[in-house]
């Protein structure tokens, strides 16, 4: 056996609670200030193993980094309120139409009725020569076209008139003979005519109330 003798080996240092735990928050506090390397730091500072601080911060439940508390989020604006809709203009109402007037309803008249206005007009032009159609037409309330037609079916017109004085004037005859006047035998033709006209202005007039009625209808 050799003689040479051995060395003694290093006996380890104990701890206490109080120092453990004092090493224990000055890693912890070195890593909350700068993120990490709080276990080196004591091991520097503290002159211990890395294997005992991290056994000891593993008992104390205490992480190697520690991360770095996230930046509160900005608080997010208010919406501001949409404005509120102006209001809508009102429609003005609607003006209701007029009623539509009804259609004249044409007038009847009676054959002794219109034989009163062939009657005047006939009597005005023979003494006057013309412009019964027209005095007719203002004393009766007629239109003048209606006392057209009715001149026309009783065969008096314009000419009627002259045709009157020119029938009326006294006939001369031979010498030694009394003029006679022929008067009433030129009525007598006047009045055939009127009753030929009369019956033409007749049937034009229905023509032409049938013309108006089909015209009013379309209205």
């Amino acid at each position: 056996m050799s003689n040479t003798p051995k060395k003694n080996t290093a006996q380890s240092i104990r701890y206490t609670a109080e120092q453990k735990k004092e090493i224990v928050d000055f890693a912890v506090s070195y890593n909350a200030q700068n993120g990490r390397g709080g276990q080196s730091a004591a091991v520097n500072k503290f002159n211990v193993s890395p294997i005992s601080v991290a056994a000891w911060m593993k008992g104390a439940g205490a992480s190697k980094t520690v991360k770095a508390p996230k930046p509160a989020k900005a608080a997010k604006a208010p919406k501001v309120a949409k404005a509120a809709k102006a209001p809508k203009a009102e429609k003005a109402p609607k003006v209701a139409k007029a009623p539509k007037t009804a259609a004249k309803v044409g007038t009847r008249y009676t054959a002794e009725e219109k034989q009163e206005v062939v009657d005047f007009v006939a009597n005005y032009n023979a003494e006057n020569g013309r412009g019964g159609q027209s005095k007719a037409a203002a004393k009766f309330g007629v239109s003048p076209i209606t006392v057209m037609a009715w001149l026309k079916a009783a065969g008096v017109n314009k000419s009627s008139a002259k045709a009157l004085k020119t029938d009326t004037a006294p006939a001369k005859v031979e010498k030694g003979t009394k003029t006679a006047s022929v008067g009433s035998d030129a009525k007598l033709v006047t009045l055939l005519a009127l009753i030929k006209e009369i019956a033409t202005a007749e049937a034009a007039l229905a023509q032409l109330n049938g013309k108006f009625r089909s015209l009013q209808a379309s209205l």
